[in-house]
């Protein structure tokens, strides 16, 4: 049985993959927060502690380690620019040192906000970088650290789905305030390729059997605004309560700039494992599947 360290383990992606994978590989994490999934062992430290880290992954010596620990709070990253580039640049740095060393394959975890959001087209593997904010400028130099490793795989991605912590993915978030009747201002001008965390953990677990180095794009399968993402959600899921209202970004009050346009090709990743991916309704209609099956409220068992 493969050994799998990963960190961030109690975050969305941390989460779901100890609990999907836990009867398929020997998982082990850290994170700050603390998780008890079973057949799951999770360490509570603070992954900054260079040391702390080194001797938690040295005592299990992994085949492979996850890295999803991250900084993701774009506003909070532009206004914390020293502590966004510690979590984002520099731990990714030590860990990719650490698998160098001990002939790790890695598998780090990056973004859809690398690119500037200019172009019209879906962007893949091969487009220029343009990162607009220092939260996507930190990523991608996490990046570059990775991508000097030979056993390595980078995944740009953009995901929601179930949290374990009393966190809300965009998918959490607007299906709550939909739920409670709330009102909702969403982006018509602004585009993604959400993929469900489950599908993603899925495609991470095909990359780990057939050892798939490189750079990929793993998303939806075609791009949605997030005004038709949360339109389509509210249909998918027969909400009758809430409002949603057209917005448009240049009249938001955010902080950090974020690219109009985070559509990314999947084709290269699709061709490489020879799979299909969901369209981000496909994708919705998953998500609400789960939440009929009490998956959300069993994940909040184990923390």
């Amino acid at each position: 049985m493969k050994k799998i360290y990963i960190s961030g383990i109690s975050g969305l992606l941390g989460g779901n993959l100890a609990y999907l994978l836990r009867n398929k590989y020997s998982i082990i994490g850290s994170a700050r927060t603390e998780i008890n999934i079973p057949q799951v062992s999770s360490s509570k430290m603070d992954i900054l502690d260079e040391n702390r880290l080194r001797l938690h992954i040295e005592s299990f010596n992994p085949d492979v380690i996850i890295h999803t620990a991250a900084l993701v709070n774009v506003d909070f990253c532009e206004e914390h620019e020293e502590e966004a580039y510690l979590a984002n640049a520099i731990l990714t740095k030590k860990i990719s040192d650490i698998c160098h060393e001990k002939n790790i394959m890695l598998i780090y975890i990056s973004t859809d906000s690398v690119f500037d959001g200019t172009m019209l087209s879906l962007y893949n593997e091969q487009d220029n970088t343009n990162p607009l904010n220092i939260y996507a400028k930190t990523k991608l130099e996490g990046e570059h650290y990775v991508s000097q490793l030979p056993n390595s795989t980078l995944i740009r991605t953009n995901i929601y789905g179930y949290n374990i912590q009393n966190k809300q993915s965009i998918g959490e978030w607007m299906l709550n305030a939909l739920l409670e009747g709330q009102t909702l201002n969403l982006f018509e001008d602004i585009f993604f390729s959400p993929i469900l965390v489950n599908e993603l953990t899925t495609i991470i677990d095909l990359i780990i059997e057939q050892k798939v180095f490189g750079l990929y794009h793993i998303c939806s399968t075609g791009a949605i605004s997030k005004y038709e993402f949360g339109i389509k959600l509210k249909e998918i899921f027969n909400i009758e309560t809430g409002i949603i209202n057209r917005s448009n970004s240049h009249k938001s009050n955010l902080r950090a700039i974020r690219p109009k346009n985070m559509g990314m090709d999947n084709t290269q990743i699709r061709k490489k494992l020879n799979i299909d991916i969901t369209s981000p309704i496909q994708g919705l209609e998953r998500f609400k599947e789960l939440y009929n099956t009490q998956y959300p409220s069993m994940l909040k068992n184990f923390i």
